[in-house]
This record gives C-alpha cells, sequence and structure tokens, in this order.
C-alpha cells in the first residue's frame, strides 16, 4: 500500500453522506422540474442507489486524506 504525505494545508476533504444525498434530491427535483418523465419509484430507486454510494465515495475520499496518529508518526520519523 502506498502511502501519501499528509498536507499541513489541506482543508475538510469529506462532505457529508448528507451532503450527497441532498445534492442528488436537488437534481432529481431539477430534472423533474425540466420535464424528465420519472416516476416516484424512479426517483426513490435513485436516491437508494445514491444512499449505498455516498458511504463509499466519503470512506474512499476520507481514506486518503484522513491520516491516523500512528501513521503521522511513522512519516515524521523518515
Amino acid at each position: 500500500m502506498q502511502e501519501h504525505t499528509p498536507d499541513p494545508d489541506s482543508t475538510e476533504p469529506l462532505l457529508s453522506v448528507g451532503s450527497l444525498t441532498a445534492a442528488a434530491t436537488a437534481v432529481i427535483a431539477l430534472v423533474v422540474a425540466f420535464g424528465v418523465p420519472l416516476s416516484a419509484d424512479q426517483q426513490s430507486a435513485i436516491l437508494g442507489v445514491v444512499a449505498v454510494v455516498a458511504p463509499i465515495v466519503v470512506a474512499v475520499v476520507g481514506r486518503r486524506r484522513v491520516y491516523s496518529p500512528a501513521t503521522v508518526a511513522r512519516l515524521l520519523r523518515r
């Protein structure tokens, strides 16, 4: 596994799952408002997928940007 050096100037790397779900809900509402015919079942299915994918995205992004104290200590000893 490749280790990355922490960037002390980086900002908070994670969006919350709620933010991703809210964004998906807003996009669906916008698409429906502009005439794309999505049934209530289709909208629910899309939001269901987002509810599963959002935590995975947050975990992947977070894992690349967040370091345990042990990892930071090991990197600083080099």
